[in-house]
C-alpha cells in the first residue's frame, strides 16, 4: 500500500475542509461531486494452474537448442504475485435525495506496475529457474451506484455502497527467460485487451463538517469478469492451455475522497 498517496490525498482534503468549515451558506442542491485517491491492497484470483510439461525438442524455443528436450515445471500464477499495486485514482458525480440515500456514477484509474518473479523451473541436463517479468497494467472502469447513510446526528455518518459497471482490462503479458537462455520469449500475451463486467461493494465512514463538504474514508471490494484469451502460440510452447481464458479477479481497494455538495 502507498501511503504516501493517502497521507498527500488526506492532507490536501483536510485543509479544504477546514476552509469550508467556516462556511456557513447551506447547500440547496442534490448534486454533488468527489475526488478520491487510495491503493489497492491486494488481488485475488489466478491466472493458470500449476503444470509439468514435456518439451521434446527445446528449438521450438530457441534454436540453438534443437535436439535438445526439457521438463518444464510452472508454479500457479495468481495476480497478486504478479503485480505490486501503483495507486487508484478517480471523479464521481452524485445525487443525494435524502439523508439516508445517494446514488453515483463514477470514473476510476487504477495502475498495477508488473514484477519479475520465478515462475517454475526447466529441467534439462540440470535445473534452471524460469523468471518472468510481467507487463504493467493500466485499467480504467466507469459504474453506478448507490450508497445508504446512517445518520449519527454527529458529522460522522457510516455508508455502505453497491455498484455495477464495466471495467477496460489491459492485456496480460509477460517475458520469460532462463540464464542458459534456453527460453527467452519476449511478450508473450495470456490475454487480449478487453472491457468486463463488474462489480463492487464499499463501507465506510463520511465526515461532513458542513454541508458542502465532506470527507469519506472507504473500503471495497471489486470483481471484474474474466477477459479473453490472446490464444499466443508461444503459450503452447511452454506448455500452458492457450485456449483457456484467464480467472475472474478480485481487488480489494482504499480510498479517501474529498466530497463538494453544490450550493
Amino acid at each position: 500500500m502507498n501511503s504516501r498517496n493517502l497521507g498527500l490525498l488526506a492532507s490536501l482534503a483536510m485543509v479544504a475542509g477546514a476552509r469550508a468549515a467556516s462556511a456557513q451558506t447551506a447547500a440547496d442542491s442534490p448534486w454533488g461531486i468527489a475526488v478520491f485517491g487510495g491503493d489497492t491492497l491486494t488481488q485475488a484470483g489466478s491466472l493458470r494452474a500449476p503444470l509439468s510439461s514435456t518439451i521434446p525438442d527445446l528449438g521450438a524455443l530457441n534454436p540453438a537448442f534443437s535436439g535438445t528436450s526439457g521438463t518444464l515445471s510452472l508454479d500457479k500464477l495468481r495476480y497478486d504475485d504478479m503485480f505490486r499495486e501503483g495507486f487508484d485514482t478517480g471523479l464521481e458525480l452524485n445525487y443525494t435525495f435524502d439523508q439516508n440515500v445517494q446514488a453515483y456514477g463514477r470514473f476510476s484509474y487504477a495502475t498495477l506496475d508488473g514484477r519479475t518473479r520465478r515462475v517454475g523451473y526447466l529441467s534439462t541436463n540440470g535445473s534452471e529457474p524460469l523468471d518472468a517479468r510481467f507487463g504493467d497494467e493500466d485499467n480504467k472502469a466507469l459504474e453506478i451506484g448507490t450508497r445508504y447513510f446512517w445518520p449519527t446526528g454527529t458529522p460522522w455518518q457510516p455508508f455502505a455502497g453497491v455498484a455495477l459497471g464495466a471495467t477496460r482490462l489491459d492485456a496480460l503479458r509477460a517475458n520469460f527467460t532462463t540464464p542458459d537462455a534456453a527460453i527467452d520469449l519476449a511478450n508473450v500475451r495470456f490475454t487480449r485487451p478487453a472491457t468486463v463486467f463488474s462489480q463492487s461493494v464499499e463501507a465506510g465512514v463520511e465526515f461532513n463538517p458542513n454541508t458542502n463538504f465532506g470527507v469519506r474514508f472507504s473500503a471495497g471490494a471489486d470483481h471484474m469478469g474474466t477477459p479473453p484469451s490472446a490464444r499466443d502460440p508461444a503459450l503452447t510452447e511452454l506448455g500452458y492451455d492457450s485456449s483457456h481464458d484467464a480467472d475472474a479477479r478480485w481487488a480489494f481497494p482504499v480510498a479517501i475522497a474529498a466530497s463538494f455538495h453544490f450550493g
